[in-house]
């Protein structure tokens, strides 16, 4: 790797700028990496190859879903911009598994993909301290003086080798412009060396027929960062005059559209507040489909062997699906639009590599596609990505000092993952700067804790999607309350204003002040009363209950008691429904309570930085391999490191204790 130096005593090469930050990429994890920095005083830079690319969707027109509506609302509770844009941007909206509890209730929108870019650009544009620049990125450049090791040099980390470790001291961009900075944030998502995979088809290119990124994987090599290499794909898109609607299952939004934003809750009880939604439908492959997929399924990449990278379990693509389940008669598919302005489809449930004129005939054989007309074509693309595990829970590299990771270059998916870790990313890179302590979430708090707990700790094999099954404690981690577990946070970093924390402070103090309230009203037992809980299908009162005792029953909700609540006062909509769960679920939430509880003893229990493994009698073999490759900060970390026994817990419990009687005595 040359050094700023060596840069710029190149011919063709000339100092550009001088900056704290500098974000390469900008996309969901990139606009909300620099807006964090730029937000918290930092002269920021984002270089983007197509600055209308900027906060690009080139897969899926929505945003959240089952476990991402919780990260862009805990994204927004700390300051972020997604759920903001999301709300402006928004053409539909529904809340998912509302039959199944609270806690996997999941925000889910349809958003005009253009209007978003456009919305979060001009965001980005308007920002103070922020420049964006458009601008290709092939290598990083390191400061003329390293720092010393920490003490994890090793044969997985060549760039710390004889106690020294690269300090990173700028950028150099494919025209020779150099760009000095502190700190640089990579958020380059799926371009590093990427190859666009249709049918026999393989040229290099990035997503939406985009540039590919070239020379800064490598780069990002000699830093000493451990990589691999992952494959995603897209479905086709469509022309709307070209399909029989008829013939499909038409899906509207909700009644009354939820804000991602807290700072929209006063929209909660306004219907109209998005006027109109446009509708999605759904329809089904055929007998027909499963046909001619499989007779060509010879000529898929992903099965002739031309694709090598590896791809999402969860989002499999329609050769995939017929291969992997044989018994299933059909397969979903989801007509969506893409925008108001455009009569652009996007084919929910379709992802193929196939060659062109089979992909046609596939969707031709799908119910009220019969006629369809393809406008761009579906496509894999193949391209270079980090193993995490190389990389600390504030998601700095562990090779390189003042280097940060962000967002799909670390082997996840989906625009949500990447914009919480850009958030997480840049708030770091700028307390790095500082001298400040990093902000560290762990997974009992958000479900940002549990993504970036599973990449650094357990790492990831194939594109890492979020799921609530991946949350130890989600009934603690709902949709609803992420203001309640992050915004004192977001407050105490600096990202949210004094304005947004008063009136998050005067929501929490109606949330306590009415699960009191509530627990002090008697309901007697009288003729009026009866009634009214007989009309509501529950069993009638004997003996006087509380209203926090008629609220635990699974058909009572919070408004309808209204007639038995003659004191009630006037609550907005996203207070009552706190309360009502606070009181629904007060049980399972005490023992959820006391889960964290235990949890927080491991995890706050810190391991010394430069502990010595090899020294600890008792541990196997790979356990030792394993800690001594990720360093985990803490005892709670360890515990879930791939490999790691509770009896090596056990070991390592006691050798951190005879340690520490050893240092009083």
């Amino acid at each position: 790797m040359h050094t700023l130096t060596e840069a710029l005593n190149q011919p063709e090469s000339w100092l550009a700028g001088h900056y704290d930050i500098a974000v390469i990429g900008a996309g969901h994890a990139g606009c909300e990496a620099a807006l964090a920095a730029a937000r918290l005083g930092c002269r920021t830079i984002l270089f983007t190859m197509n600055l209308d690319a900027v906060a690009n969707m080139p897969c899926n027109p929505n945003i959240g879903g089952t476990a991402k509506g919780q990260l862009v609302r805990e994204i927004d509770a700390l300051g972020g911009e997604m759920g903001r844009a999301a709300d402006r941007t928004m053409i539909q909206f529904r809340m998912l598994n509302r039959s199944r509890g609270p806690a996997v209730l999941s925000p889910r929108a349809q958003i005009d993909r253009r209007r978003y870019q456009m919305d979060m650009k001009a965001v980005i544009e308007r920002q103070d301290g922020l420049h964006l620049r458009q601008a290709e990125i092939v290598a990083l450049l390191s400061s003329d003086d390293p720092v010393l090791s920490d003490g994890s040099a090793s044969a997985d980390n060549p760039a710390s080798e004889n106690g020294q470790r690269l300090r990173i001291a700028g950028v150099l961009t494919k025209t020779g412009a150099v760009y000095a900075c502190g700190s640089v944030i990579i958020a380059t998502g799926t371009y590093l060396e990427s190859r666009i995979i249709i049918g026999a088809s393989q040229y290099p290119g990035g997503p939406d027929g985009l540039f590919p990124s070239h020379g800064l994987s490598a780069s990002i090599r000699e830093a000493g960062m451990p990589m691999q290499r992952f494959k995603t794909g897209t479905p086709a898109r469509i022309n709307r005059r070209s399909v029989d609607f008829s013939l499909m299952e038409r899906q509207d939004g909700d009644d009354r559209p939820v804000p991602f934003s807290f700072d929209h809750e006063d929209r909660t009880e306004q219907a109209d507040w998005l006027p109109i939604q446009e509708p999605c439908f759904l329809t089904y492959t055929s007998p027909a489909t499963r046909t001619l997929t499989l007779d060509n399924i010879s000529r898929s990449p992903l099965f002739s062997g031309a694709i090598e990278g590896v791809g999402p379990r969860y989002c499999p693509s329609i050769e995939d699906k017929f291969v992997k389940f044989p018994d299933k008669e059909r397969h979903q598919v989801f007509i969506e639009p893409t925008g108001r302005d455009t009569d652009e489809l996007y084919v929910q449930g379709m992802s193929s590599s196939m060659p062109e004129e089979v992909q046609l005939g596939m969707l031709r054989s799908v119910l009220g596609l019969e006629h369809v007309q393809i406008m761009r074509s579906a496509y894999a693309i193949e391209y270079d990505c980090l193993d995490p595990t190389g990389l600390e829970p504030t998601l700095a590299a562990k090779t390189a000092d003042g280097l940060f990771f962000a967002g799909q270059v670390n082997g996840t998916s989906g625009y949500e993952e990447a914009a919480a870790q850009g958030l997480v990313a840049g708030i770091n890179a700028v307390r790095n700067l500082r001298g400040e302590p990093p902000v560290v979430i762990d997974r009992a708090r958000a479900y940002i804790g549990v993504l970036i707990d599973d990449l650094v700790t357990k790492g990831t094999r194939e594109p890492y999607r979020m799921m609530t099954a991946r949350a130890e404690y989600r009934l603690m981690l709902r949709q609803d309350n992420a203001d309640s577990r992050l915004t004192p946070l977001g407050h105490e970093i600096g990202l949210i204003s004094e304005e947004r924390y008063r009136r998050f402070l005067t929501k929490e103090q109606q949330i306590q002040e009415e699960i009191a309230r509530c627990s002090r009203t008697t309901v007697k037992p009288i003729e009026s009363v009866n009634g009214v809980l007989a009309r509501l299908g529950t069993t009638t009162l004997n003996n006087p209950a509380t209203l926090s005792e008629l609220l635990r029953r699974p058909e009572l909700t919070y408004d309808c008691l209204a007639p038995l609540d003659l004191d009630r006062p006037d609550l907005p909509q996203p207070v009552r429904y706190a309360v009502e769960v606070a009181l629904k679920y007060e049980g399972y939430i005490r023992l959820e309570e006391e889960r964290i509880r235990r949890f927080h003893k491991l995890e706050d229990r810190l391991i010394p930085p430069g502990i010595d493994y090899d020294a600890i009698h008792g541990l196997r073999l790979e356990a030792r391999q394993k800690l001594k490759r990720l360093l985990p900060g803490t005892v709670g970390q360890a515990a879930r490191v791939s490999g790691v026994s509770p009896a090596d817990i056990s070991v390592l419990l006691v050798y951190l204790d005879v340690q520490k009687r050893s240092a009083r005595s």
